[in-house]
């Protein structure tokens, strides 16, 4: 079992000690969210809030948070690289390289300029996650869905998975509106991913994904990352999840959509001392826990056991486990 490949389709842990961990744990690569349409460990709650309803500040950081990993990758390139193209993806998994891809959670790095996309992709980005928690000018979060004109996609918005189907950028719609989903789902020639998520009829939380929302997903030949948040994992609260909650999202999203739509999407954030207190504070996020058992990637391996006990056989594991992802790559990334 632990020669099966894994990938994460959701991560924002970023700093170096935190790769090498990854790589140790058997991690083969994860999708690195670099950035949030916040600024969520700003000094200040106030800077924080500004960030939330503007726009100012997000190329500098995004830049600088590009330029971190180029360096991480630089200095380290017997175990470390930066996945962006299908050959780096099969190089990466054939030499036993850590393989990265650098994306965002939230499109406010790109404004409303398509020139922006360009450049950030030749700078090796090949993700955007459309949204975080509100509106920006590619299309409308999940905070808007019970507005009365059932926002989506806005016509940039079109043309930003347009030009990123083009290039070879991984489209992801987790956070946004049904409507943009369902826009998104339209307007795409390739597969598109839901980095971290679940069953809205097991956790009622508006992150996850109705039935008819699973189906449509797995007919795009699209990919579910399964949140190991505790909260969106059991729809309630100061909860505390436990592996079994995980395994029972993973057995009702396959059993509605497929085995071939599932991963594995923790949104791992918690760890770094420096970031954990501010963004805990300037989200107000006081309660928030992930699963017991895994609570980083150094827990990873622990979800196996009781996928096999579930009564999912060994290619279903390799698929949940990565090998779903690493063909929605296959799919989407450059040559």
């Amino acid at each position: 079992m632990r020669d099966m490949p894994i990938y994460l389709a959701h991560d924002h842990t970023d700093r170096l000690e935190d790769l090498k961990r990854d790589h140790a744990a058997g991690v083969t690569g994860k999708i690195l969210h670099m950035l949030v349409d916040a600024w969520i460990d700003a000094p200040t709650p106030e800077q924080y809030e500004a960030s939330y309803f503007g726009y100012d500040g997000f190329v500098e950081r995004a830049i600088e948070a590009v330029a971190k990993q180029l360096r991480h990758e630089r200095e380290n390139p017997e175990w470390l690289k930066i996945v962006r193209t299908i050959a780096d993806l099969h190089d990466a998994r054939a030499q036993g390289l850590f393989g990265l891809i650098l994306g965002t959670e939230g499109g406010k790095l790109i404004g409303d300029s398509l020139s922006r996309l360009d450049a950030f992709y030749e700078l090796g980005m090949r993700h955007i996650q459309f949204n975080w928690s509100m509106r920006n000018k590619i299309s409308a979060s999940q905070e808007n869905e019970l507005e009365s004109d059932r926002p989506g996609l806005t016509s940039f918005g079109r043309s930003v998975v347009s030009r990123m189907n083009e290039l070879g950028m991984v489209v992801d719609v987790s956070h946004s509106s049904p409507t943009a989903i369902a826009d998104t789902l339209a307007e795409t020639s390739r597969p598109i991913l839901n980095s971290h998520s679940g069953s809205r009829d097991l956790a009622p939380k508006l992150q996850n994904l109705w039935d008819d929302q699973i189906r449509a997903m797995a007919a795009n030949g699209g990919v579910i990352g399964i949140h190991f948040c505790s909260r969106l994992v059991l729809g309630v609260n100061d909860r505390q999840a436990e592996i079994a909650d995980v395994v029972r999202q993973i057995r009702y999203v396959a059993d509605v959509g497929g085995i071939n739509v599932i991963a594995l999407g923790p949104d791992f954030i918690l760890g770094n001392p420096e970031r954990d207190s501010l963004y805990i504070r300037n989200t107000s996020q006081g309660d928030i826990s992930w699963t017991r058992g895994l609570e980083s990637t150094a827990e990873i391996e622990n979800i196996i056991g009781p996928l096999e006990s579930d009564g999912f056989s060994e290619p279903e594991i390799e698929k949940i486990l990565g090998g779903n992802l690493f063909g929605l790559f296959t799919e989407v990334l450059p040559a």
